[in-house]
């Protein structure tokens, strides 16, 4: 039957019988144990909050680029900035991380469609971050803890166990010393009870102290050889941030760089562009004086922008006719917006024009509106 010598706990708690076996090389190591659990505790906490800070800057960049999307669409700056799939700018987290960005899928040429990739693959290597850092770490910490918790009961059991028989013998040796000094003698039975208990008594004290010298030898195999449970988590964490950082770089400084050229090449096509920009123009600058810098021949144009040719139909700087049949850009005027007698193109032959008309004229057009061998940029 099981003894939990609840008399001898209570007196042990309230202090009534302070226990003299309890082993001072266990209590040691158990506050040495508990600080090696909470430092281990605040690595997992720290691993956490590092794997849901690096999603949360994942997505952030993510929400950054399909904002720029949306101001880039019908926008020259579409290509190099924006032109992402519409299931990425629908969700929260750039859509299913199996599907590929397009068009450009191993090497996505948008600011956009860049950090849709790389945001692709920072959930997957965030999958591989939990499985193989952020449990081994939960594990390795859970082991301890159970094992070390189940070993500090038992041991606590046959503490209060060699009390209980050392109380037990030192009461009995007292009343029998009692009555001997009384001048009686001790009959056999009571001196049998007495031995019974004192070999109780040496059972109990060697169980004890077997077992709290294994416990003190594994606790400090945990503190001084932990470093050995440790090194497999640190090659993990190294192995995950070199790898994540030379795929960022990959995309960040590969990929990124181009399209930082082409932006940068965007002011030869479009001689209007500033480096620092024009925002000091849109505040200070009158309405009159906006529109002489960019007067309403000159936008329905943009960002088409015909190039002059020499005699040959006209040339479009766009990245595809579809452009064209959209109306020019960003609801400055569609494709209806020419008459019919209004030849688009430049040179002096014939061919179509952009909705597939026959065009025949004499006159050009040249990028700023002007003529060439014409009076203005359109012919009736």
């Amino acid at each position: 039957m099981k003894k939990n010598r609840i008399a001898t706990r209570i007196k042990d708690k309230t202090g009534i019988l302070k226990s003299k076996n309890r082993s001072e090389d266990l209590v040691v190591l158990r506050e040495q144990y508990t600080l090696f659990v909470k430092n281990l505790k605040f690595l997992i906490a720290t691993l956490t909050n590092k794997h849901t800070a690096m999603m949360n800057h994942s997505k952030a960049r993510l929400e950054v680029a399909k904002a720029i999307n949306s101001l880039t669409v019908d926008t020259p700056l579409f290509k190099c900035a924006g032109d992402i799939p519409a299931t990425a700018v629908g969700t929260t987290d750039g859509g299913d991380s199996s599907e590929m960005v397009t068009p450009h899928q191993s090497n996505p040429q948008s600011y956009a469609a860049i950090h849709l990739q790389l945001h692709k693959k920072n959930k997957m290597y965030s999958d591989k971050y939990t499985e193989h850092i952020l449990t081994y770490a939960k594990e390795w910490e859970s082991i301890l803890s159970t094992r070390i918790a189940k070993h500090l009961k038992q041991a606590e059991k046959l503490r209060v166990d060699l009390d209980h028989y050392s109380k037990k013998v030192e009461d009995m040796n007292k009343s029998m010393n009692k009555t001997m000094s009384k001048g009686k003698s001790i009959n056999d039975s009571g001196v049998d009870k007495i031995k019974r208990n004192e070999q109780k008594l040496i059972q109990a004290r060697q169980e004890y102290d077997r077992f709290v010298n294994d416990l003190c030898g594994f606790i400090e195999e945990i503190m001084d050889r932990g470093w050995k449970d440790l090194h497999p988590l640190l090659v993990k964490m190294a192995q995950f941030d070199s790898t994540l950082s030379n795929e960022e770089a990959i995309l960040l400084k590969g990929s990124m760089s181009g399209v930082t050229e082409h932006l940068k090449g965007m002011g030869a096509k479009y001689p209007g562009l500033k480096p620092m920009g024009r925002l000091k123009e849109l505040e200070t600058w009158s309405l009159e004086s906006l529109n002489k810098v960019n007067p309403a021949s000159m936008r329905s144009e943009s960002p088409l922008m015909i190039e002059q040719g020499g005699g040959g139909s006209a040339r479009y700087l766009t990245s595809s006719a579809s452009d064209a049949s959209l109306g020019i850009h960003a609801g400055l005027g569609g494709g209806n917006d020419y008459p019919n007698d209004v030849p688009l193109g430049s040179g002096g032959g014939g061919g179509t024009d952009a909705y597939g008309r026959q065009m025949n004229r004499e006159g050009s057009f040249a990028s700023g509106g002007g003529a060439d061998g014409g009076d203005g940029g359109s012919s009736n």
